[in-house]
């Protein structure tokens, strides 16, 4: 796609080909009028997949999907304002709760009824929301490398920040993307796979607005579940700890596993871990949905 693309992104060229054999897309037409781009793989025990900060579902699960896929089946959407999503428009603030009843609606017009929710970072207050308000909807839960609430001392800084730097990001186009692509251009010099995927990661990070990019950051520094974590009481739930992470301490998602009465597998990674060690990344979040459905781990 060239010329200004739906979320505000301007890109030239031709897109980069995603390296991963992934489940098909789908278009769906919603209640509201609005299409949804998801990719879609009918199964048994379907997982909603629920992707990172600045990312699209293909970076973020690329490596997941396809054993997911066979193994499960999934439903794997665009965050709105991110990649292919649903489009903000110039006015209109990233909402979480929003994200929450998009993925509903998405899991209503495909007939699914309950699934396995997959939030990572971003996606686990996402998922936390889908379970608080379509808890019907909910047969366990996974959560990986994310907290309740981003309340540290570098995420009180941030704050300041982001708030700061919002108005730069609404109008210039280096404000806000540059700092994702700086985050994976550092994993890119460490890890073969992140150098191998790098031309179409970096168009995959393209895609989404600086605003959004900034506007995500906010929207997750007022997010608090703790007040909230009693009503997901006795869903199966477990919790993928990133035990190197530095963007959501390790001790947050512990604390998030404790209020959850969540089982903890824990991965000696950073936060980039499904791209950098995609193994590990597959075999952990494996063993977590095999957990909640209550099915042997490592099975085939």
């Amino acid at each position: 796609m060239t010329g200004r693309a739906r979320n505000g992104e301007r890109r030239s060229g031709a897109a980069v080909a995603a390296p991963f054999a992934l489940p098909p897309r789908r278009a769906v037409a919603l209640p509201d009028g609005s299409i949804a781009d998801v990719r879609f793989a009918p199964g048994a025990n379907p997982v909603l997949l629920l992707h990172g900060w600045a990312l699209t579902a293909d970076v973020n699960f690329g490596h997941l999907m396809p054993s997911v896929a066979d193994g499960y089946g999934l439903v794997a959407m665009d965050m709105r304002g991110h990649g292919r999503g649903l489009p903000l428009g110039s006015r209109e603030r990233f909402d979480i709760a929003q994200c929450a009843d998009d993925a509903a609606a998405v899991l209503a017009a495909l007939g699914i009824e309950r699934v396995v929710v997959c939030g990572y970072s971003l996606g686990g207050p996402v998922g936390l929301e889908f379970a608080r308000r379509h808890r019907d909807r909910v047969r366990g839960l996974v959560f990986e490398a994310t907290a309740m609430a981003f309340d540290s001392r570098v995420d009180v800084f941030g704050r300041v920040l982001f708030r700061g730097l919002r108005p730069f990001a609404q109008h210039g186009r280096g404000i806000g993307r540059s700092w994702p692509l700086s985050y994976f251009r550092k994993a890119r010099a460490k890890s073969p796979e992140v150098a191998r995927l790098w031309p179409w990661l970096r168009a995959e990070l393209g895609r989404c607005h600086p605003r959004v990019i900034v506007d995500v950051i906010l929207a997750e520094y007022a997010f608090d579940f703790r007040p909230h974590a009693a009503t997901l009481a006795g869903l199966p739930t477990a919790v993928v700890v990133t035990a190197r992470d530095g963007a959501v301490p390790p001790r947050d998602q512990r604390e998030l596993a404790r209020l959850l009465d969540a089982t903890v597998l824990e991965i000696d990674a950073a936060h980039d871990v499904f791209l950098t060690d995609p193994t590990a990344y597959v075999v952990a979040t494996r063993a977590a949905i095999d957990h909640v459905l209550g099915e042997p781990s490592g099975r085939a």
